[in-house]
């Protein structure tokens, strides 16, 4: 099966909300695979279609290594991992991955995805979560990570509230069964282990700002009332595996001019070079989310990239 090409300028994943209610515990490199899994997919792929992952374009994205056996561990755990989705007619429990082979000298990762959720992943119509797959990568905290796709679901309405220990069983931190032992119990423990390092990354790493109050029952906190708003300074072109476009040139581009890179020398070889444009791009997302401790964009961007 031949490699699956990515042909959006602006990568977004989107993920059926059935997909994103659905309790599950991920690692975050697990996370990071999946999200990246999640990206491949098209509406239309077929149900024995591969998808490819690279390992250094992970790497590169998180700024993160990862070696084999972490990696290994990982895709394994993967296929392991269930999702319990209620349909109309039961409770479907389906693995989210079907297998994956490392490809000897290649770097990449082959993975295939079992045929009952892939209606879920690629049938998107209107119920679905959009998210900016670059924003969840610079992210840590699995918390954040996924924290990050349900308040996704809810930035046009602008607001959405949890019970916290709805929360707490979303985030798999409490078992509904009452078989494993709960973690971060203590209102405490969880504001400061769990909650406030979310919204910190989330508010640095991604395209929403959110902030949050609290409601209480009996004198303890019983409710969270999230408020979302999004900002367009993320909306930019990222070039994952990087199939140039003219148009892509264009804005990377525009926004090295933006910060005082006018050198067409220096512009023209950035532009030239794939692993520098994906350079460019991660430096040009530091600056933004740095813009008051950088005094000097474009020194930095110089230094940066070693040119």
């Amino acid at each position: 099966m031949p490699k699956h090409e990515r042909k959006d300028s602006k990568l977004q994943v989107r993920q059926h909300n059935a997909i994103t209610n659905a309790r599950h515990e991920l690692s975050a490199i697990q996370l990071d695979l999946y999200f990246m899994m999640l990206s491949l997919l098209r509406p239309g792929d077929s149900p024995n279609t591969n998808y490819y992952i690279s390992v250094k374009e992970i790497e590169d994205l998180t700024g993160r290594q990862w070696n084999y056996q972490q990696l290994r561990e990982a895709t394994e755990g993967l296929i392991g991992k269930v999702f319990e989705i209620e349909e109309d007619d039961g409770l479907l429990q389906v693995a989210m991955m079907s297998s994956a082979k490392y490809l000897r000298g290649e770097g990449r990762i082959q993975i295939s995805i079992d045929q009952k959720l892939i209606p879920y992943l690629v049938d998107l119509k209107n119920n679905f979560t959009s998210f900016q797959l670059y924003c969840v990568l610079s992210m840590t905290s699995k918390y954040a990570k996924w924290m990050y796709i349900q308040l996704s679901r809810w930035k046009d309405i602008g607001f959405i509230s949890f019970e916290v220990d709805q929360l707490r069983y979303r985030l798999n931190l409490k078992d509904p069964y009452g078989k494993a032992p709960e973690q971060y119990k203590q209102w405490g423990q969880f504001k400061d282990n769990v909650l406030e390092p979310t919204v910190k990354q989330i508010n640095t790493c991604s395209d929403l700002r959110i902030s949050y109050t609290t409601e209480k029952k009996n004198r303890a906190i019983h409710k969270l009332h999230f408020t979302i708003k999004s900002v367009d300074q993320f909306q930019t072109v990222i070039p994952f595996e990087a199939q140039d476009s003219d148009m892509e040139a264009i804005q990377l581009k525009k926004r090295m001019s933006d910060i005082g890179i006018l050198d067409q020398k220096l512009i023209k070889v950035v532009l030239e070079n794939t692993d520098l444009r994906k350079k460019a791009n991660k430096c040009l997302f530091d600056i933004s989310l740095r813009k008051n401790d950088i005094t000097n964009p474009a020194g930095y961007f110089r230094k940066t990239m070693g040119i």
